[in-house]
């Protein structure tokens, strides 16, 4: 059990809400938290009801990374790191790519070290205007490898290494033209621009946004003859399967 998440299921229209709800601190997140979010996005974009997974934060930020272990509590050797922190942070990445419907972050405030790389990951991003996101862990020299993994097929690799040498913070129209985020809302229009985008995609077809999905991720890795054949083996199988709203 963990406070770091609630979630929201809304059945009449088939989209479930990952709310991160530490609101007062930032929510931030502890390393063995982190899997826990993973696999509640996974199992509830498993679920056949849901068309799609929200993932946003409370208050003022979405997320400003990730809470320091207690004094004393920091894993000491190589394998305690890998078991306990840097295990748990790929495995979330890997929940959210394997999550079969898209997982839309919608963001406001600071996404900061995990909580960008998060936004990254996720399929789909929409920012309020005045939103801003950070890779500051070399401020602590900690190279961020784990969050340029979630980021290295979104975002050109110069761009990523600026962000990560510099520490410097990037607004929302940059983070758009960089590929982090997809959309970006004026200030106060977040969730209306949300919702417009959401109805967009919750008419069609579970089948469908699922397969647009599944394309994404088998491509990225393809050479042309491969992404080619997994395009029409997959529009083949949408296409020959019976409708399931």
């Amino acid at each position: 059990m963990t406070d770091a998440f609630r979630i929201e299921e809304n059945a009449a229209r088939r989209f479930a809400t990952v709310w991160l709800s530490r609101g007062a601190t930032g929510n931030k997140i502890a390393a063995h938290e982190i899997p826990l979010l993973g696999r509640a996005i996974r199992e509830l974009g498993s679920r056949q009801e849901f068309k799609l997974v929200l993932v946003r934060g409370d208050g003022g930020n979405f997320c400003q990374g990730r809470l320091p272990d207690a004094p004393g509590a920091a894993p000491k050797t190589a394998l305690e790191i890998r078991n306990r922190v840097t295990e748990a942070i790929l495995g979330c990445y890997d929940d959210v790519r394997a999550t079969p419907v898209p997982v839309i972050a919608v963001v406001q405030g600071e996404a900061k070290g995990f909580g960008c790389a998060f936004v990254s990951q996720c399929d789909m991003a929409i920012a309020a205007g005045d939103a801003t996101f950070a890779l500051p862990e070399m401020d602590h020299h900690l190279p961020p490898t784990l969050a340029i993994s979630a980021m290295l097929h979104k975002v050109p690799p110069k761009r990523i290494l600026h962000m990560v040498y510099t520490r410097g913070v990037i607004s929302a129209a940059e983070a758009l033209s960089l590929g982090i985020l997809s959309e970006v809302a004026p200030r106060g229009t977040l969730d209306a621009a949300v919702d417009k985008t959401i109805s967009t995609m919750l008419d069609r077809n579970r089948a469908a946004l699922v397969g647009v999905k599944e394309y994404m991720n088998g491509t990225l890795h393809a050479d042309a003859f491969a992404s080619a054949r997994l395009a029409s083996n997959l529009l083949a199988a949408v296409l020959s399967s019976p409708r399931e709203d």
